[in-house]
């Protein structure tokens, strides 16, 4: 068994490998802003964790058009020829965020109505680029960022309560060019594409209130957690004393495009296509996950299992892609991230099975507050891990599936990727 799951480990090392180095998914954004001619000058700005990546093309695209820009960017170490990068944190923000925010903010107040303004809109935008609405401190904002983090929120959920503190996000910025020409390039990272929910949505309409803010915040316990200065903010949005997002029935913005890149369908079919070359049975999944990670990793399990048991209709060697966001339930005070935590659980389900190996990868490089990307696991992993003395169910109820995988070399680290597409998973079976 040992030989099969090196030359799977091998194989899902080259899958990483090839996502990093462009060959399965490039945000083609040259190509979409050709289908918006422009005459006049071009504006340029961003945020987002693929934003330097997309201001590069557009530099490539309009050239000398360009007026000025600014994006912003997990790392500002990379210079752009005619687009500043200004250095923002996440998956917490924090002062380089706020103040990188406020630069971005004016810089926009400035732009001529005559002039196209393009906005370049990836993953992470939700924490790079916000302004903390008034009254409320960072150190507050970045404790609701980790409250709605930890609980098991989905995504859609955690954005409507960060559109509803933040003076940039759920249209605000699109309110403020509400006359200019706006093309909105939208690199999609969370299921079902809604460019309301990618990065909170800075460009577009807002059909949430600070009503549903509260249900989320109460549904999931968080109310009385939350810090005062956000509570005392929420109820003055509940009884109108604080301005409601602008909603997509009032917001006629006749000069607004928004063009969205659901990514990770993309590159899931294209690592389909290459294991189908490589041999393998494949199945990709239909539409992207949303749910929590152990009933995801449950699911993924079962399906390899039932092709070993000749349950499913597909024969060995079989190779199973998915892609989405799970949420994770965080109860205890390890390290890690969702694709380490799926791994660690999945590790588990597939203990002493025939020949399965699983990659779980957070496409933009970085799984949850850690280094790594994600893991590379195989049927023989837990096993291997007790023969240490390792525990596994001990280490996921503390999540502390970060420190699991490092002691047994099933970490992934790719680095930033310059890329956020979702999470993606691939199973070799047989």
């Amino acid at each position: 068994m040992s030989e099969n799951t090196d030359q799977h480990r091998s194989l899902l090392e080259d899958v990483v490998n090839n996502f990093v180095d462009g060959k399965f998914f490039n945000a083609d954004v040259e190509g979409i802003l050709s289908s918006f001619p422009v005459d006049g000058n071009v504006w340029i700005l961003g945020a987002g964790k693929a934003s330097f990546e997309m201001a590069r093309q557009a530099e490539n695209h309009f050239g000398t058009q360009i007026k000025d820009g600014m994006v912003i960017a997990p790392e500002s170490s990379r210079d752009l020829k005619q687009v500043q990068v200004f250095k923002g944190a996440h998956p917490y923000p924090d002062e380089d965020s706020v103040s990188a925010s406020y630069e971005l903010w004016e810089l926009a107040k400035k732009i001529p109505e005559r002039d196209t303004v393009v906005f370049l809109l990836s993953g992470g935008a939700s924490s790079l680029f916000c302004i903390p609405a008034n009254g409320i401190e960072i150190d507050e904002y970045q404790k609701t960022y980790e409250l709605l983090l930890n609980s098991g929120a989905s995504i859609d959920q955690i954005n409507i309560v960060r559109k509803h503190i933040s003076e940039t996000a759920g249209g605000r910025l699109g309110e403020l060019l509400f006359a200019h020409r706006l093309i909105s390039v939208i690199l999609s990272d969370v299921p079902g594409d809604k460019p309301e929910v990618i990065g909170s949505g800075p460009t577009v309409p807002d059909p949430s209130t600070f009503k549903e803010a509260f249900q989320v915040l109460k549904h999931f316990r968080l109310w009385e957690d939350v810090p005062h200065a956000v509570r005392i903010h929420l109820s003055k949005g509940m009884h109108d004393d604080s301005p409601e997002t602008p909603k997509p029935e009032t917001s006629n913005w006749k000069k607004h495009k928004v063009t969205v890149i659901s990514g990770a369908e993309i590159l899931a079919k294209n690592v389909g296509s290459y294991l189908n070359n490589r041999g393998f049975n494949v199945k990709v999944s239909d539409e992207a996950y949303d749910a929590d990670v152990k009933k995801i990793s449950k699911r993924m399990c079962s399906d390899a299992i039932s092709i070993l048991s000749k349950k499913a209709d597909m024969k060995p060697p079989a190779a199973l892609v998915y892609y989405g966001e799970c949420t994770v339930d965080v109860k205890g005070g390890g390290k890690g991230g969702r694709n380490q935590e799926l791994a660690l659980n999945a590790a588990i389900s597939i203990e002493g099975q025939h020949p399965i190996s699983l990659l779980s990868f957070a496409t933009d490089g970085i799984d949850g507050p850690t280094d790594a990307a994600g893991a590379i696991i195989n049927s023989e992993t837990t096993l291997k891990a007790r023969k240490k003395k390792l525990e596994p169910e001990s280490y996921l109820q503390k999540n502390d599936s970060y420190h699991f995988h490092e002691q047994m070399d099933t970490t992934l680290k790719t680095g930033t990727t310059g890329n956020n597409l979702m999470d993606i998973q691939v199973i070799l079976v047989g």
